[in-house]
């Protein structure tokens, strides 16, 4: 209730700041709002597989951002948005030179929404589209990660649950619908 009742000032007016606020929870958004303010002294350049983003008062180096608007995909060579799950300045300067309004869902992790589902409700109501189910684990990849990296001890839990849980998934068979095929 709280979180809806704050008001949000919007720093820079674009429409993809309006929908960020919307959806994240006021720390998220602040971080989000941060590097879109940032975004604005970069300059993007088109390049064969990409763009490159760098600062307006350099003439070298800068990051690879990689764009595929059908696919819904953006990555950046800095990993921001794996570490943190908020998509960093390159890639905002990108999506907003590139004319995109709102960032793409799949840039909006599930941990950051205001209304976020229990993990439970989240998997009974996984979408059938396989996009979209790449979406959900990406969001949940993404904070696996985030949370993993804090100390040694979290990352060897995570990657001894992530090891089991591969092994089990690699065992079960794959079903056309999305569910568990029948075994005879």
């Amino acid at each position: 209730m709280q979180q809806n009742l704050q008001n949000v000032c919007l720093k820079t007016g674009a429409p993809m700041e309006s929908h960020a606020a919307t959806i994240l929870t006021p720390f998220a958004f602040s971080k989000l709002q941060e590097q879109l303010v940032l975004a604005a002294h970069y300059a993007s350049f088109s390049i064969e597989d990409g763009f490159l983003v760098r600062h307006h008062t350099k003439t070298e180096g800068g990051r690879k951002v990689y764009w595929a608007p059908q696919e819904g995909i953006i990555s950046c060579s800095c990993h921001q948005f794996e570490f943190t799950g908020i998509l960093c300045r390159h890639s905002l300067r990108v999506l907003s030179t590139g004319n995109c309004f709102q960032i793409p869902d799949g840039y909006l992790p599930i941990r950051w929404r205001r209304i976020s589902m229990p993990s439970s409700k989240l998997l009974q109501s996984a979408p059938n589209d396989h996009a979209e189910r790449v979406k959900l684990l990406q969001n949940m990849v993404s904070s696996l990660m985030t949370e993993s990296a804090k100390s040694k001890e979290r990352l060897d839990i995570a990657t001894e649950h992530v090891s089991i849980l591969l092994s089990r998934l690699r065992e079960q068979p794959i079903s056309l619908q999305g569910g568990r095929e029948s075994q005879n």
